[in-house]
């Protein structure tokens, strides 16, 4: 029974992966050619990481990047999506999609899935940056993709390590390959070709921001020295090519960061980030003197705000090159200085990347679906995708550009919502077959317990010969039933060419309930002891209890508020149980308060938000009272009746000495890391050895006592 409950868990467990970490990269996509002129010959990718849009436009601390964005420039929020991780939204502006979920597995740090990129079109490409950062588009690419990293080891997130050495690796890194062309020829010529892109990765931001947390004095500092770095970099660029006006340049940031130095999850502060673009090609606004009131003296006239991924197809448009074939990305031709044919010609190449995608996408699916169930995209079906694409070519083959635009938006529209169907296609029937199978499982685990609980012989003859269906044996009708089920799953799996997992997936919920249900005199039998024992309407407010609450605790993962339904069930519970009758008095209310104390938990800030140092430290305080008030009005009038309470006193009053400890080491480590003070061996050695050794302590010294 352990060996058959482990299995049926690690399939609940890994089924998750089917169902929502399954990977959005649609394979043998091929990439479509455009046709529009390119804007720029190059461009240059600064991706300050940990940025947060917050600390770009209500700080001052990157003048220079500023005042690009509010005059020569465009600027605005790039909101990305969780997890906010750095692979994941490096992902999300090179390669155009947001991360491949299944990339969880590896801790987001490998490709478990090849995709396309940006950096793949180019003719060439530099990086600099991380290593974890910078080989995910550099592996398997050597041949036009050049990679430049430094030692892992200088990340340490020490608060004695200089940030601001990250980034100048990779600045003076930059500045060094464009010294050194001046005397390399093979060097030179790489530089000297059109559609190269030059790619800049700053952790120093990122570092400082676990550090030192954002707002700090540390961070803000950190910040400007990108900010004159990045000025810097575009100056020794500009040099180089003699200002020929053929270059871009765009800054971004991967993901955000709360107040508390943390990411990874959807707060705004970490999903919103900036983006700065400018130089050739960008659509420059003058006179555009408006404020915008959301931030400290950015230009409103400035702004578009976008996703993310919408940053790989705006970078493959101005250098003419084909969109990464994985991208969900819209090109936003706001942004570029074009014509109009060049514009409706970079929409379409776009539309036709989202639609090869789809079109793949759907022919995965439709070729080993079954005809009478498979159920098709119906506002872009095969028919609908040929006539549209037939179409939207004719109108290029006219000129028609303002046709063509408003026909090549509505195919992106379709495409990307066909992407989403078809990715979520076997979602729904996933859900509910885990569903039936957990079901299932706990219908058979409650037929074992009640079998031994109303002591009925699950292989008793009385019943099997009293239960007929039409003459017919329940038992064989089940069994009859659940062969046929069986087999029909079985082919529906086979017929598909679904994963083998599938086979699993759909077979295990029937033969979970057809274990639980043979033989069915036992819930019989249950059915009626229970009828006996409570009345319908107790018995019908119970199972509602129970759904509810059970709804409630998976909706709080969504809305955290819904905690507070089943403490709020909890605090009325020994007032309606019969069990309640046994208990103290006192304890009742004591209970029914505690519990709505509780209550008032999901409404308090989430962590991430600001540091609260004392809330921990009153808590604290209040478990210390707690534990000495239990001591003196308990313990301690019962240490003549037994040696047991005789060890519990002493037990307590050590652990009230740790607890004094552990408070009094948290307080005055916050207080020196609020000050720039390095972290305190002593105080880590004492966190580590009451965090690590007190429970054998207690064991030890327990056993002593006794």
């Amino acid at each position: 029974m352990f060996f058959v409950g482990l299995f049926i868990h690690l399939i609940f467990l890994f089924s998750i992966f089917d169902i929502y970490f399954k990977s959005p990269i649609v394979k043998d996509v091929v990439p479509y050619q455009p046709k529009h002129e390119a804007v720029a010959d190059r461009l240059v990718l600064f991706i300050v990481d940990g940025l947060r849009a917050e600390s770009f436009v209500n700080y001052t601390t990157m003048p220079y990047m500023r005042s690009v964005a509010n005059s020569i420039g465009r600027w605005g929020i790039s909101n990305t999506q969780v997890p906010t991780e750095s692979r994941p939204g490096h992902v999300a502006v090179i390669a155009g999609f947001y991360e491949d979920p299944s990339a969880v597995a590896k801790g987001w740090k490998e490709n478990p899935v090849d995709f396309d990129s940006v950096f793949n079109q180019t003719k060439h490409t530099w990086c600099w940056g991380a290593y974890d950062i910078v080989n995910i588009f550099t592996k398997g690419h050597d041949d036009h993709i050049t990679g430049n990293v430094f030692d892992p080891y200088d990340s340490s997130f020490s608060t004695s390590q200089n940030t601001t050495l990250l980034d100048a690796w990779v600045f003076h890194s930059v500045s060094d390959l464009f010294l050194s062309a001046k005397k390399n020829e093979e060097e030179a010529d790489k530089l000297s070709k059109k559609k190269i892109i030059f790619f800049l990765h700053l952790l120093g931001t990122d570092t400082s921001g676990h550090t030192h947390k954002p707002k700090t004095p540390n961070f803000l500092t950190q910040l400007r020295y990108v900010d004159e770095g990045i000025k810097e970099v575009e100056k020794v660029i500009r040099e180089y090519y003699g200002d020929d006006g053929k270059t871009t340049f765009l800054m971004t940031s991967d993901h955000g960061m709360t107040d508390w130095g943390s990411h990874g999850s959807g707060d705004d502060h970490e999903t919103q980030t900036p983006y700065v673009v400018w130089g050739a090609g960008i659509n420059t606004i003058y006179n555009g003197g408006t404020s915008d009131p959301a931030t400290l003296s950015m230009s409103l006239d400035h702004r578009l705000d976008l996703n993310q991924a919408d940053l790989a197809p705006l970078m493959s448009t101005i250098l003419s090159i084909p969109v990464p074939v994985n991208s969900i990305g819209e090109v936003r031709i706001e942004l570029l200085n074009m014509t109009l044919s060049n514009k409706a010609l970079a929409v379409y190449s776009n539309s036709r990347q989202l639609a090869a995608q789809y079109n793949k996408k759907r022919l995965d699916i439709e070729t080993d679906a079954i005809s009478y169930i498979y159920q098709p995209y119906n506002p872009l079906t095969r028919d609908k995708y040929d006539e549209i694409i037939s179409f939207t070519e004719k109108l290029v083959l006219e000129e028609n550009f303002e046709q063509l635009i408003l026909f090549s938006e509505e195919i992106i529209r379709l495409s990307l919502a066909g992407l989403r169907y078809y990715h979520n296609y076997y979602q729904g029937p996933l859900l509910i077959l885990v569903t039936l199978s957990f079901m299932g499982w706990i219908a058979y685990l409650l037929k074992i317990v009640l079998t031994q609980k109303i002591n009925v012989d699950p292989g008793s003859p009385n019943f099997k010969r009293t239960l007929r269906f039409y003459g017919v044996p329940v038992t064989e009708l089940l069994n009859i039933i659940f062969s046929i089920l069986c087999f029909t799953s079985f082919c529906i799996v086979c017929v598909q060419n679904l994963p083998m997992q599938y086979y699993v997936y759909f077979l295990m919920p029937i033969l979970l309930w057809w274990y639980a249900l043979s033989p069915l005199h036992v819930w019989i039998k249950a059915i009626r002891k229970l009828k006996e024992n409570k009345s319908t309407y107790t018995l019908f407010v119970e199972i509602i209890s129970y759904i509810v609450g059970s709804f409630a605790m998976g909706l709080s993962f969504t809305y955290r508020w819904m905690l507070s339904i089943p403490l709020l069930g909890m605090a009325v519970w020994p007032f309606m149980s019969s069990s309640g009758k046994h208990l103290n008095k006192k304890l009742l209310p004591a209970w029914s308060c505690g519990c709505l104390a509780l209550s008032i938990f999901s409404f308090m800030p989430v962590v991430g938000k600001n540091v609260y140092i004392e809330l921990v430290v009153i808590a604290g305080l209040f478990w210390l009272a707690m534990i000495a008030i239990y001591t003196k009005s308990v313990l301690l009038n019962k240490r003549k009746d037994k040696d047991e309470y005789r060890r519990e006193i002493i037990l307590n009053i050590i652990q009230m000495v740790l607890l004094i400890i552990s408070l009094q080491n948290i307080y005055v480590q916050s207080k020196r890391f609020d000050n720039g003070t390095p972290v305190s061996t002593w105080y880590q050695i004492i966190a580590w050895f009451i965090a690590g050794k007190h429970n054998n302590f207690f064991f030890l010294l327990k056993y002593i006592l006794q």
